[in-house]
């Protein structure tokens, strides 16, 4: 018997599905609200949850990467009486099984029921076989998102499907790409790189499949091409949406058959590889501006690994920061040098727009900015990372300050004694704020001290004013530090 959820505020809804289920010799549990749903997910085990979208606390939709990434990672069947094409999409894309419109058949429910489960069966036999430890070469970080990367490069290992990496400019990819190929069965053979974006026009079928002597002037040998030097290995397209259309075609055959001529060439040669590729563009974009081949991307794409930018994994920034810093002093030479903490907040509170890429150079300009000294500091990072760790501090502190001090002086506020003659006669405007602006501050001031017991260090954070600042009022105002 499996484990099975129903999460729907519906009586009505749950005693169909409930019945539909006893019929087929599963007894599932309920609960009627997300919170109560999410709570049995996490503390119980469960093969298969129904989930409601509109439910009297939250989204379904919304949780299901919560429910998906839970300990026993159930398949989850979206059940609503609202058909919505975007909530359709979000659902596929985090992982549900289905998405099911209200009101369902009996059948339609026990063959979604019988093959989720059938499918579940097999992923479970599928990861009880016996694995090699995964090598993650210099893959650093345990952050929740690069970990199920690294998961899915594991699910690589077990078969040769043509696998897909795209992520943003320094994520990581071409690296990605080489453990993909360090754990599969063509690791001991070439891992041969294609980089697409610079391959020369008029010599691209050249390069990629090779010639015969005599095919075009300057060839006067036979060469082979990088997909021959792939065979029995890995052939590697980088940034593959740069690949021309005309190239597209014919790479989409020899996918198809893995075999092809040489330019100029009679006789077909064979290559067994296994293709790997890698694109920061929109390659569904692309196709829908009639600018990429969809039958090719269908073939491309078999497993797909989409890589997170740094600024989601800011938990890896740390391991990150430790590992290149090792690699870069020993490859300039110099000693391993440690960093102050406010060094290593300065790159957590980055954004990294050039992603890890723009990490190590970063890294290696604040190395080389002080060859010297075994301790790096803060200024030894490129001016971006410093004016954007200075701007976040300040709004961090602006947003700490404790302004329910302020409220404590309210009521003497209230009770201020402003001079008789303040507002009678009238007085121009600024006279009579100048006035009062004082009378507060000298007020203020005292209450500030007093709170701070004369501390100005604890006096600055409580009212957000420099300690020269401070100093300059108190001899304004002649107050004691100790009043």
């Amino acid at each position: 018997m499996a484990g099975i959820l129903i999460i729907d505020d519906e009586p009505q809804i749950r005693e169909l599905l409930i019945k539909h289920l006893n019929e087929l010799d599963q007894m599932p549990m309920v609960a009627e609200t997300l919170a109560d749903g999410l709570e049995m997910v996490a503390s119980g085990t469960f093969d298969l949850i129904f989930l409601d979208v509109n439910l009297p606390d939250g989204n379904g939709i919304e949780a299901l990467p919560l429910i998906k990434n839970s300990r026993s990672e159930p398949e989850v069947i979206i059940i609503t009486g609202e058909g919505d094409e975007q909530g359709a999409k979000m659902a596929i894309d985090s992982g549900a099984w289905d998405y099911i419109l209200k009101p369902f058949s009996g059948y339609e429910i026990k063959l979604q029921v019988k093959r989720s489960l059938d499918f579940r069966a097999s992923k479970k036999a599928l990861n009880s076989s016996p694995e090699k430890i995964l090598n993650r070469s210099s893959i650093i970080g345990s952050s929740p998102k690069l970990l199920s990367r690294l998961n899915m490069v594991a699910q690589c290992a077990k078969s040769d499907a043509n696998v897909l990496i795209t992520g943003q400019t320094g994520t990581g990819k071409e690296l990605f790409a080489k453990v993909v190929h360090m754990n599969s069965r063509q690791e001991k053979n070439n891992f041969v790189v294609v980089d697409c974006a610079s391959l020369p026009e008029q010599l691209v079928e050249s390069v990629l499949f090779g010639h015969v002597k005599g095919a075009y002037t300057g060839a006067d040998s036979n060469q082979d091409g990088l997909v021959k030097k792939a065979d029995g290995g890995t052939l590697f397209l980088d940034e593959i949406g740069e690949l021309p259309l005309s190239i597209q075609k014919k790479f989409l055959r020899i996918l198809q058959e893995r075999r092809f001529k040489p330019v100029g060439g009679t006789n077909e040669v064979v290559s067994h590889f296994r293709l790997v590729s890698a694109t920061n563009r929109n390659l569904e974009e692309m196709v829908r501006e009639n600018q990429f081949r969809s039958d090719l991307l269908f073939r491309l794409r078999t497993i797909h690994i989409d890589l997170p930018p740094l600024k989601e994994c800011k938990e890896d920034i740390k391991d990150l920061t430790l590992h290149y810093i090792y690699t870069l002093c020993n490859h300039h030479g110099f000693e391993n040098k440690g960093f102050v903490s406010e060094f290593l907040k300065a790159l957590e509170s980055y954004d990294w727009p050039g992603n890890i890429r723009e990490l190590i150079s970063s890294l290696e300009k604040a190395i080389l900015a002080d060859p010297v000294s075994p301790i790096l500091y803060p200024n030894c990072l490129p001016n971006p990372i410093r004016i954007h760790y200075i701007q976040s501090s300040m709004n961090k502190t602006r947003a700490g300050c404790d302004f329910k001090r302020v409220s404590q002086t309210s009521d003497k506020f209230q009770s201020i004694d402003l001079p008789d003659n303040l507002l009678d006669p009238i007085k121009p405007l600024k006279q009579v704020k100048d006035v009062a602006i004082s009378i507060i501050e000298k007020i203020y001031l005292e209450k500030l001290m007093q709170s701070s017991n004369g501390d100005l260090d604890k006096a600055g954070t409580l009212s957000c004013i420099s300690k020269s600042r401070i100093y300059s009022l108190l001899k304004k105002y002649n107050i004691s530090r100790s009043v």
